[in-house]
């Protein structure tokens, strides 16, 4: 459906094509109401100003928006430097959100990256993403493939870690060891990655012949002082639990040091395992166990999706799943 122009907007208001100009540009010659009309019909119609210039636009730009959640979590960071290091070999330049969350400057940087004609977006999607906020900006927006999280009910290219895989390897590990009660810490049920994780640790369980207690599972904001704080949380329920699996690197981190503070010795009297694989997790005592991902693999493959998109606009959306390893360190023992 073509877009409709800046003067049929003005005709369909009754205002000048120069008042919508000005109005766009938040002239303060413009009053409020007349502004928040004329943003509203820009909106509905998908019309998008280009600040490339008025009949400059070019068809490449070169530039890239990437849209994380949390840029101190370091598995995104690492990320981070894997896409920048692949779009630099295209001779792409890059934008940088973070949206610490928030769907709203998501939305808003989604907004401007189509106004300066970003050639495409990579996108972590902040937590809560409905299929309708993409859906709303489909008209304008440029190419986005997303990456770590799905949006549910929404066809879009995605790259994700095999979440499953993970939550099932780490549970039936633990299990092994003779560990019955397991606790799930971090992330939250309006993130894809830990709906599919949980799904993993059940099937374990499922095999094992054994009931996964609901009451194990923590959820939080996945980062570090919410991991320390759910530390009191996992050893105050009744039968507390020996094992647990965390959401993140960070959120592990954070949950390790708070219950080592709580007179937990990590490795003897408590097992451990995290997900993701940064540095650090090897460089605390003692190191932690962890279902690692190659973050530099799925910089490439995500930059891959993001060029094949640009290219071809029309081909079907794919689901990538990136597989993990369990890496084993002495932050596990079996249960006593």
């Amino acid at each position: 459906m073509q877009k409709p122009s800046l003067s049929q907007i003005a005709k369909q208001l009754g205002l000048s094509t120069a008042t919508v100009s000005l109005a766009m540009k938040e002239n303060s010659r413009i009053s409020d109401q007349t502004r928040a009309r004329v943003k509203e019909a820009l909106r509905e119609s998908g019309y998008v100003y280009q600040r490339s210039g008025a009949g400059l636009r070019k068809s490449k730009t070169d530039t890239v928006g990437i849209v994380l959640n949390n840029v101190s979590d370091p598995s995104f960071s690492e990320l981070l430097g894997s896409i920048e290091g692949e779009l630099a070999k295209e001779g792409k330049t890059v934008f940088l959100c973070n949206t610490d969350e928030k769907v709203e400057r998501q939305s808003e940087f989604i907004r401007k990256m189509s106004e300066y004609n970003a050639d495409g977006i990579v996108l972590v999607p902040a937590m809560g993403t409905q299929a309708t906020d993409l859906e709303e900006m489909k008209k304008f927006s440029p190419p986005i493939v997303c990456v770590a999280r799905e949006i549910s009910g929404y066809p879009i290219d995605s790259v994700v870690v095999d979440e499953t895989l993970a939550g099932y390897t780490a549970a039936k590990h633990l299990l092994n060891l003779g560990h019955r009660r397991i606790a799930a810490v971090g992330g939250t049920v309006n993130i894809s990655p830990f709906n599919r994780r949980m799904k993993g640790i059940r099937q374990a369980f499922d095999e094992a012949g054994q009931e996964f207690d609901r009451a194990l599972v923590f959820e939080c904001r996945p980062v570090r002082a919410q991991g320390y704080e759910a530390a009191a949380r996992i050893l105050d329920v009744e039968d507390p639990p020996t094992a647990a699996i965390g959401y993140n690197a960070i959120v592990t981190l954070g949950l390790k040091a708070g219950l080592q503070r709580l007179g937990k010795k990590i490795g003897e009297d408590f097992s451990l395992i995290a997900n993701e694989g940064i540095d650090e997790l090897q460089h605390t005592n003692p190191p932690l166990s962890t279902t690692s991902i190659d973050l530099q693999e799925m910089g490439r493959v995500v930059i891959q999706h993001l060029l094949s998109r640009i290219s071809d606009p029309t081909a079907p959306t794919k689901l990538t799943l990136v597989p993990t390893e369990l890496i084993l360190t002495d932050s596990v023992s079996s249960h006593r």
